[in-house]
């Protein structure tokens, strides 16, 4: 080493090599990431909307507490505890479970209705103007845990201790976009066949089903004490 450096250079706006989030705007990814700059591989993370899971462990609570209420009023124990079982999993279903994870090879989105598995060269775009949209080649996927530009979010990273990162609509959509990888520049002639990343959606039929009949068992069952 002589002691002398090379010249500095000015990033300007944009070229900073690190995904930028503006609220209520687009942000397309070609070109997101670049300069060579070298990231670690990066681990598994969970995204979950604390909100919903604290107005889950309310209705836990609430179910729990229909029983002996049911049972001191006189009515039938069966029937007392069909209406805390659909609370329950209502609860479960709707406001626990769903949650974004960011996997090394692939983005999961698990919503009420359905779990879908994205490749991360298939996403396109980050939208936060609504809540957090992911765009990719199938179209425009929102999510369950953040509807709206002001959700606030839990992140959990691996096994990383301490408590949670806590995260606004822009951050989550930072953190997913640093995910997803640069575009490889093309040598040649383009490829005779290219076969597509895959998408997967897997529909929760068995979960609407149950939500379906325990809806109705518990309304009858209500009706009855």
């Amino acid at each position: 080493m002589d002691g002398t450096s090379g010249p500095t250079r000015i990033c300007l706006p944009g070229e900073s090599g690190r995904p930028e989030i503006r609220a209520g705007v687009s942000h397309p990814l070609p070109g997101r990431l670049r300069g060579g700059i070298s990231y670690p591989r990066p681990v598994h993370t969970t995204i979950v909307a604390p909100g919903l899971r604290r107005l889950a462990l309310v209705l836990w609570a609430a179910a729990a507490v229909l029983v002996p209420l049911a049972l001191v009023g006189g009515g039938s124990p069966w029937l007392a505890v069909v209406p805390s079982i659909c609370i329950a999993f209502v609860a479960w279903a709707a406001l626990w479970r769903p949650r974004i994870e960011l996997m090394p090879e692939h983005l999961r989105i698990v919503d009420v209705r359905r779990t879908s598995t994205y490749t991360w060269s298939r996403v396109t775009e980050v939208r936060t103007k609504y809540g957090i949209e992911v765009v990719t080649s199938e179209g425009v996927r929102r999510v369950w845990i953040a509807t709206r530009p002001t959700a606030r979010l839990d992140a959990r990273t691996g096994d990383r201790p301490g408590g949670a990162d806590h995260l606004d609509v822009g951050a989550a959509a930072a953190r997913m976009l640093a995910r997803v990888p640069t575009p490889a520049p093309q040598d040649g002639p383009p490829p005779a066949s290219v076969v597509a990343a895959p998408i997967t959606h897997r529909t929760h039929g068995w979960t609407i089903l149950a939500m379906i009949v325990l809806g109705f068992a518990a309304s009858t069952a209500a009706a009855r004490l």
